[in-house]
């Protein structure tokens, strides 16, 4: 995902996959300094579908799941 879908999923909190996993939604962007602190890691914070733990990952490895496109009839929008 580019920055600005993961946070275009985190706001509209549509599920995610990240390692073949389909996880609730996003709980938290995070925004980390490169090592050289010339740069920005953007990482999502994943809830999984229980609930009870999260998963963080790089913004280019997480993807919507399959058949969850910006068509897709489930999808809700936000107003505002």
């Amino acid at each position: 995902m580019t920055v600005n879908e993961l946070k275009r999923a985190f706001l509209d909190e549509r599920p995610v996959a990240f390692g073949g996993i389909t996880y609730q939604k996003i709980t938290a962007v995070i925004y980390r300094k490169t090592p050289d602190g010339k740069g920005l890691h953007v990482q999502g914070e994943l809830l999984d579908r229980n609930g009870r733990a999260v998963a963080i990952a790089a913004a280019d490895r997480i993807t919507l799941p399959k058949g969850a496109g910006e068509d897709d009839p489930g999808r809700t929008e936000r107003t505002g």
